[in-house]
């Protein structure tokens, strides 16, 4: 689950939400038997403390290594947009903004003119909707303050720079691959491809018929094959549980002023990033276990990312701890026979934020797939050719942007994966699967804890003045990774 309001990710480097404390990573576990451990590429889940041994940076969730983005690649960190500005553009922001500035000076004179205000209180009426509409275009203008490079708990470049970001990642990726190749480690690549800013190295510009997009999966797809070539170099290529994927479908609704596609396309699925729509949820996976799991194998069950930790405890052995429930299931027994007929899920909650959306339903015994929408966003039409949340850039979970159902939409997936045709709540049939879902989601929500208010969360999410992080000193904040350098010069040569 999410925040219960509407802002969903940290933004900011300050700010006091993050990764509880007391929460089990697959880092620590893995740690605590042994493994040495590494995240690259983005982290996204805080770096405060609340206390003094309770903080959410990677270094106190179980890596002994980390290298990347403490927040995620975004908008703001080039030169080109910011997440402001394209949610203004989407909700035509600009033109409104510009209407209330004339619409508070027609007041403010009227008022003058007919002596209910001096001309004292006219003119603080006329500033105020300038200083408050200014505020807004300074956010529209200002570069996130997010945009930083760490390694470990030090920002080594302040602002974030792009150049040669890809191969500076798995470069310390694979260096610690090659300075742990005698140990067992657990590796986590969290590539900063394909978020907008779209970035390439110059070897990888034009060189996709898919434009920007595609060369920046272009470049992405090298970089996996990089690091895969360095384990089988390392001659650990037969003994290494290798897991690809994605953690949400594409971003649809993201064109670029001149309307060039920044956002990928998510085929047949409607819907998309945001959205609990199967265009937005629905992702592909590519397992790899030598010897173990037999190659080619094609499996259509849904499965979930939470299943990952299970999974990994099962390829390595360890134990998880028994003091919590799990929502996650072990897939080794499906991935290596592939028997359909075996549910690893017979139910799978999708939630938008705080709220659940949606719930998946595989009775067992069977190989059809249900999936029960009680909230859904509300799409409309792009000028692409294809439906999103164009009117708002990014799916909403509240508010007019989402449609509610009851009796809950009903769709059989493995007929209808692209959710066009929803099945007759009159029909007995249909009857008994809401009702035999709605008892599943009693007893799920039941099981949950108690959470803190949607203000609190709020609260969490924004940044603290006081507590921003920087390098270099006053009044030159800013730094240049050193392990650039390397690759400058190698271009050069």
């Amino acid at each position: 689950m999410d925040s219960p309001g509407r802002m969903r990710v940290l933004f900011f480097l300050s700010a006091q939400g993050g990764l509880p404390s007391n929460e089990t990573t697959m880092a620590e576990v893995l740690k605590d038997n042994g493994y040495a451990t590494a995240l690259t590429g983005k982290w996204h889940l805080g770096i405060t403390c609340t206390e003094k041994n309770s903080c959410s940076d990677p270094n106190s969730q179980g890596f002994d290594y980390f290298y990347g983005l403490p927040v995620t690649n975004l908008l703001d960190c080039g030169n080109e947009s910011t997440i402001f500005h394209a949610w203004a553009r989407a909700k035509g922001a600009y033109p409104k903004m510009w209407f209330s500035v004339i619409a508070a000076f027609t007041a403010a004179v009227f008022l003058y003119m007919i002596k209910v205000v001096s001309w004292k209180g006219a003119f603080s009426l006329t500033l105020l909707a300038l200083a408050s509409n200014g505020l807004l275009l300074l956010a529209a203008k200002t570069p996130s303050l997010g945009c930083v490079l760490m390694e470990n708990s030090r920002i080594v470049e302040q602002p974030l720079l792009f150049d040669h970001l890809t191969e500076r990642l798995h470069s310390r990726a694979i260096h610690f691959m090659e300075s742990n190749r005698h140990q067992p480690f657990l590796l986590i690549m969290s590539f900063v491809q394909a978020h907008t800013v779209l970035f390439n190295d110059d070897r990888f510009r034009n060189h996709s018929v898919h434009g920007r997009y595609g060369d920046n999966l272009e470049e992405m797809d090298w970089s996996v094959g990089e690091v895969l070539r360095s384990l089988k170099n390392l001659g650990l290529e037969n003994n290494t549980f290798v897991y690809l994927t994605s953690d949400n479908g594409g971003h649809v609704e993201e064109f670029t002023d001149d309307e060039e596609r920044h956002g990928g396309w998510n085929g047949i699925y409607k819907g998309g990033k945001g959205s609990t729509w199967e265009g937005g949820i629905r992702v592909p996976t590519v397992v790899k276990l030598p010897g173990v799991i037999p190659a080619g194998t094609v499996v259509s069950q849904p499965t979930h990312l939470p299943d990952i930790l299970p999974t990994v405890a099962r390829v390595t052995g360890v134990t998880l701890p028994t003091d919590r429930l799990y929502d996650g299931r072990d897939l080794m027994p499906l991935l290596i026979s592939n028997d359909s007929s075996e549910v690893v899920h017979e139910f799978m909650f999708h939630y938008c934020a705080g709220f659940l959306n949606a719930v998946r339903y595989t009775p067992k015994g069977t190989n059809t797939t249900y999936k029960l929408h009680y909230r859904t966003t509300r799409l409309v039409p792009g000028t692409h050719g294809i439906v999103g949340c164009f009117d708002t850039f990014l799916c909403q979970c509240a508010g007019n942007s989402v449609v509610y159902h009851d009796p809950p939409l009903v769709y059989d997936l493995t007929k209808d994966p692209s959710e066009t045709s929803p099945l007759d709540s009159n029909d007995p049939k249909v009857r008994g699967i809401i009702g035999k879902v709605a008892k599943a989601v009693s007893h799920h929500q039941g099981g949950l804890p108690s959470r803190s208010g949607p203000w609190s969360a709020w609260l969490n999410m924004f940044p603290r003045p006081w507590g921003v992080p920087w390098c270099g000193s006053f009044p030159h904040y800013t730094c240049v990774d050193p392990y650039l350098e390397k690759f400058q010069s190698v271009r050069e040569h």
